[in-house]
């Protein structure tokens, strides 16, 4: 997680990053703009950020990269081993990610994001913003004791609640839907004179998933799915004997 910046360094990066979206952009490259300047973006709020999320879709970044570096930007693909983001670097020495998949590995940046992105203006550029509902999936994810990205989750809701696909986030959240559930839940308690941000049938499909849950015997084999949030959960593999799960399943 970066550090916010301020003065002159924050003054710089958005040099960078202006000049950046104008070269992404009039090469007419795919991208979406993620992290605290969607937020932002989505809620009206002025988080203060120490970088610029860049989401691309996966099948692209290798042309995008080439075409970078065709404009003097030194590229290179970060963390291999988990195949998730490249790195930008101007000859300032200013960088970015561009990100093409999810760290946790659950979920690839597609095409189709692009067709359901929102429009935004981010420093005086109209760009498309990640899609609020992968922004509500990936960000249920983010729990552990050093950071959390619940809060986030409950104003993204509260703003763009009415304005939500639904049932695109139902279907992308899949056998993990109680995380979506868990986060309603907090809402309500956060906002309970703004439960109408929230129709009836998510309410009534899930509270239907929940008894179906309940329903059923648990699994025989001792199970985890804690690592796909956090470390914290390590402790469940390495002390007590559960199986780690790490898949959409």
């Amino acid at each position: 997680m970066s550090q916010p910046l301020t003065g002159k360094k924050k003054q710089l990066a958005e040099n960078f990053y202006d000049k950046l979206l104008s070269v992404m952009t009039k090469k007419k490259l795919p991208f979406m703009i993620g992290g605290t300047f969607a937020f932002n973006g989505y809620t009206g709020l002025d988080r203060p950020t120490g970088d610029i999320d860049i989401m691309i879709p996966i099948e692209e970044y290798p042309k995008i990269l080439k075409t970078l570096a065709s404009e003097g930007y030194k590229t290179e693909l970060a963390e291999i081993e988990l195949n998730w983001l490249a790195k930008i670097t101007d000859p300032d020495g200013f960088y970015t990610d561009l990100i093409y998949a999810e760290r946790n590995g659950l979920h690839k940046v597609e095409k189709d994001w692009l067709q359901v992105a929102r429009e935004g203006t981010i420093l005086g550029h109209k760009v498309l913003l990640e899609p609020v509902e992968e922004m509500i999936r990936s960000k249920s994810y983010v729990q552990n004791r050093h950071r959390s990205d619940e809060g986030d989750v409950i104003h993204l809701i509260l703003k763009q609640g009415k304005t939500l696909d639904w049932e695109r986030l139902l279907t992308k959240m899949g056998p993990h839907w109680e995380l979506l559930m868990a986060r309603i839940m907090i809402f309500l308690f956060i906002y309970p004179s703004e439960r109408d941000c929230i129709p009836k049938w998510v309410i009534a499909e899930l509270m239907g998933r929940l008894v179906d849950l309940f329903s059923t015997n648990p699994p025989k084999e001792k199970i985890t799915r804690g690592l796909l949030l956090s470390n914290d959960f390590q402790v469940g593999t390495s002390q007590w004997g559960f199986k780690p799960i790490t898949e959409l399943k």
